[in-house]
Parts: structure tokens; sequence; C-alpha cells
């Protein structure tokens, strides 16, 4: 009787937690994102892996990187909105191993920019849109490497930094 009293005892608590209504109304810990990095460079499709960086404490880089190039662009973060840029505010290189084979950045080239079309300021993630046009600037001079680089429909949607 002692056993069938403990058994008893044992799976009470297990049977009356069992039937306890599971609140899920609390969206605070649990968000999901499926993070993405896709262009068109030149008319062709490319996909990178997303990711984030924090540059000083208004700046942030918005990155793309595969095993044989990558992309990257810098700015002043205060939400939805279209940032114009220039300069080395964006770079794009290329890899064949660990050696860099070319590098390309915005220079004086017009018409390039980054749109915030999605902030989530609770989950610190973001979405938007991009457009580059990118000179190169390493080697000076080739014929293998094209003399410019442009990503159109660009889009993304990563985590930001912490």
């Amino acid at each position: 009787m002692k056993k069938f009293s403990l058994i008893i005892l044992a799976a009470l608590p297990l049977l009356l937690t069992a039937c306890l209504k599971n609140n899920n109304n609390n969206k605070c810990c649990n968000v999901y994102y499926d993070p993405y990095f896709i262009a068109q460079k030149n008319g062709v499709n490319v996909y990178a892996y997303p990711g984030s960086a924090k540059i000083g404490t208004d700046s942030i880089s918005v990155f793309g990187v595969s095993n044989d190039a990558g992309l990257r662009m810098r700015f002043k973060f205060n939400g939805k909105g279209v940032y114009a840029l220039s300069g080395n505010q964006s770079k794009y290189y290329q890899v064949i191993g660990s050696d860099t084979v070319s590098r390309y950045n915005l220079g004086t080239a017009i018409g390039s920019s980054v749109e915030v079309t999605a902030y989530d300021s609770i989950n610190q993630i973001i979405g938007g849109k991009f457009t580059l046009n990118l000179k190169r600037t390493f080697p000076t001079a080739s014929s293998i490497y094209p003399d410019s680089v442009k990503f159109t429909n660009g889009q993304f949607v990563i985590a930001l930094p912490r």
C-alpha cells in the first residue's frame, strides 16, 4: 500500500501540471526570423551569408559574405528610411583562396543607396533593399575583372549588432 501511495503522490503533480493552459501570448523571447542577403550582380542572382556589425556609437555595417566574395554597406542607422551611400560607405571584394583578387568601392559613383523598409526595435531586426554602383580600385588595370560592378534588387534581413 505504501508503494501505491508513493506512486500516486509522484504522478499527481505531473497530471495536474499537464492540464494547465500554456500561455504563449508573451512573444518577447521566441521571435523567429530568417536572415538573408541577396542581390543581382550585373544581372545575375547572388546569395550570401548575412551579417551586421556596430561601427562606433551610431553606425552599422550590413554585409553579405560568400566563399569567393563579400559586400558591405556602412551607414548611420536612424530607423526606417533611405540612406544615400558614397565614397567608402560600401565595398565589394573577390577572393581566390585567401588572396583578394579584386576590390571595388563607391568612389564618386552616384545612385547608391540602402533603404531600411522594416525595423523591429524590440527584437533588433531590420530588413531592407539596396542598389550599389561600384568602381574597381584593385587591380588598377585588368582584363579579367570589370571596371565597375552594379548590384540591383538587393534585399536583406539581419539582426542588428547588440
